[in-house]
Parts: C-alpha cells; sequence; structure tokens
C-alpha cells in the first residue's frame, strides 16, 4: 500500500475520532449547562474578542474560583456548546454539587438494578450447561 494512501487513511481516521470527541463534548456541555443554570449559576457570553480569547485560556469545563471584593465565585468555562463563562455563588455552587451527587447516586443504583436482572436472567440459564454445570462458579457466586 502506498504511503500516500495509508497517510489519508490515517488522516481520515483521526478526523473522525475528532469528530466524536467534539460530540462527546457538547453532550458533556449540555448536561453540564443545564444543571449549572438550574443550580443558579449565570451564563456569560463570551461576545468580545477580548472574552473570546479569554474563554480560550481557561481550563475547559472544570471548576476554578475566583475571590472578588471578598466573594468566592465559582467559574467553568463551556467553549463548546455556549461558548460563555458560567458564574456562581458558594450557594450555587453547593447546589450544583448536589445535584451532580443526585446524578451520581441516581446512575449508579441504576447499574445496580440492571446488574441484579443480569444475573437472575444468567442464573436461570443454569440447567442449559447439562454436564457442565460442576464446573461454573455463577454471577450470584452460588454453585448449581
Amino acid at each position: 500500500m502506498p504511503v500516500r494512501t495509508l497517510l489519508v487513511v490515517a488522516a481520515v481516521g483521526l478526523g473522525s475520532c475528532a469528530l466524536v470527541s467534539d460530540r462527546q463534548h457538547r453532550k458533556e456541555a449540555a448536561v453540564v449547562g443545564d444543571r449549572l443554570l438550574a443550580s443558579g449559576f449565570r451564563a456569560l457570553p463570551a461576545d468580545t474578542s477580548a472574552k473570546k480569547a479569554h474563554l480560550e485560556t481557561m481550563p475547559k469545563l472544570l471548576f476554578s474560583s475566583v475571590v472578588r471584593d471578598g466573594k468566592r465565585r465559582w467559574v467553568l468555562a463551556d467553549p463548546y456548546r455556549c461558548h460563555c463563562v458560567y458564574v456562581g455563588d458558594d450557594a450555587a455552587y453547593k447546589q450544583y454539587t448536589d445535584l451532580e451527587v443526585a446524578g451520581e447516586i441516581s446512575s449508579s443504583d441504576t447499574a445496580t438494578r440492571r446488574k441484579g436482572e443480569v444475573v437472575g436472567a444468567m442464573d436461570q440459564e443454569i440447567g442449559n450447561l447439562g454436564p457442565y454445570d460442576a464446573d461454573v462458579v455463577w454471577p450470584s457466586g452460588t454453585s448449581p
């Protein structure tokens, strides 16, 4: 295969990875943005060239804090979806973290429930292995 063909294939592969990564960032930004707004954060658009340049220098989708006039402000840059900076106080940050924890607990409960359903379905198949039953350790930890 000629080198040129390999380079084209590699470029297409890397380009598709970039598209998937960009879509993933946009999806994550949408969830985070909705939770931030629900928590009391304000979205400040990067609507000038100076703001856009500053937005690009900030950590993306990560919190940082700034103290101004003796008050802490939490800041999160979103260059993917809203092209803005979310700003909130300690109360908004606490509300956001509470929402995140509640979401994680809900996801964990859902995953545990699904795992239990899969384990139960696998245990129901015990009879399908016939003479191999003695060699199998089942997901529930029991043997046939």
